[in-house]
């Protein structure tokens, strides 16, 4: 009888099962650590600026409370999107054309660059070329894709997607996080920060076993957590869902047609499907506001259901198939949709990249250029739009 894996990201299952591991390890943190940079958050946002500060020859240290990879970045969509998390015509609505096209080619530049990075490091996480194909379901979405359309190209950008990518996002972590320790970087896990104090020259970062001095802090969360809580106001939740199937036939490979093309919807909440090397569909979407804990699972299990029915909706060849994945993860939005990346009047000596949406993986390897910009006090144009003070 087909049982599916609640709860466990195929990412992770897949690792451990090819690597016979469970976990890639770094150590624990303890005793008094002297850096000049400390980074809060093993993500792929806090690996990424790892690798980047070390790098650049900063001393960096980077404290993740859990296991490096496992949280949002492992239960994430595993796209590299060039376009932010909000439509073209919105930014232009919120922050006028002319900032609109420079977030735009901003997030296309991080996006792009991404994979080049990948690359250049050897990192082995499954980098897949992806064309997006945008589908809507009725007249009013109809309108709406042809506004979107209309905008981008008068705005100069290309109509058609071409260029994302798609990835395993546990395994690039890894890699990130190892090229930075390859380059110097301290990485500690399972250490859970619990407290930050600020000094006029430096900051303190106080784990269950130690002291960590530095210079600046990063915070690559994505959300605030309670370390952060004057901030956490500004910033909205939710819960996304994502089912993977068992590898499909040739027979059903066939009639479901392309596989080399990422496909998403335009309701709301959005869906997106996907297909896996190993020829698996990940479909996901249903984002919801967070459940009482006690009833995620229950929660999850329902979604799930919803999202195989939808997909048979689609595609019926895979009517009656059960998934062998279902899990959910964690999406923290702002207000007008950007994140906020750098630094905050009322915490002097931190940096912050917070509230990604959806489009994680861009947007946090977009953030590590942007944090290493601040750092080395050399803004480039358009890092101010993604400011706390915009």
């Amino acid at each position: 009888m087909h049982k599916t894996r609640y709860g466990i990201s195929h990412w992770l299952d897949r690792y451990s099962e090819v690597h016979k591991v469970r976990n890639a390890r770094f150590p624990r943190h303890k005793g008094n650590v002297d850096l000049d940079v400390a980074i809060i958050g093993g993500g792929l946002t806090g690996c990424a600026t790892a690798q980047a500060f070390a790098a650049s020859g900063v001393r960096v240290g980077l404290v993740e409370s859990d296991r490096i990879g496992q949280g949002a970045s492992a239960n994430s969509t595993a796209f590299v999107m060039q376009e932010p998390d909000i439509d073209f015509q919105d930014l232009v609505t919120s922050f006028g054309l002319r900032a609109a096209r420079t977030i735009w080619e901003m997030t296309r530049r991080a996006a792009l660059d991404l994979p080049r990075v990948i690359r250049h490091l050897k990192i082995k996480c499954e980098l897949e070329s992806q064309d997006s194909v945008y589908l809507a379901s009725d007249k009013a979405a109809v309108k709406r894709l042809r506004q979107e359309f209309d905008a981008r190209r008068k705005a100069g950008f290309q109509v058609r997607v071409s260029g994302n990518a798609e990835v395993d996002p546990y395994r690039l972590c890894l890699g990130l996080a190892r090229s930075a320790v390859a380059h110097g970087a301290t990485i500690f896990e399972q250490s859970p920060v619990k407290r930050v104090r600020r000094f006029r020259n430096h900051v303190q970062l106080f784990t269950e076993r130690g002291r960590i001095t530095a210079g600046h802090v990063v915070v690559a969360l994505g959300d605030p957590t309670g370390l952060f809580k004057p901030l956490m106001r500004h910033f909205r939740r939710t819960h996304t869902y994502v089912v993977v199937t068992p590898p499909l036939g040739a027979r059903v490979r066939r009639e479901l047609g392309r596989r080399n093309t990422m496909i998403r919807d335009t309701q709301e909440p959005y869906h997106y499907l996907r297909w896996t090397r190993d020829d698996r569909i990940v479909f996901g979407g249903a984002d919801q506001a967070p459940t009482n804990p006690r009833r995620r699972k229950k929660v999850l299990i329902q979604r799930a259901g919803q999202l195989m029915y939808e997909l048979s909706t689609h595609y019926p060849v895979i009517s009656g198939i059960q998934p062998d994945y279902a899990w959910d993860g964690p999406i923290v939005n702002t207000p007008d949709g950007l994140p906020y990346i750098g630094p905050h009047r009322n915490f002097p000596r931190h940096l912050f990249a917070l509230g990604f949406g959806g489009n994680g993986l861009a947007l946090g390897f977009l953030s590590s250029r942007i944090l290493l910009r601040h750092y080395l006090d050399e803004p480039a144009k358009g890092d101010d739009l993604f400011s706390f003070s915009r």
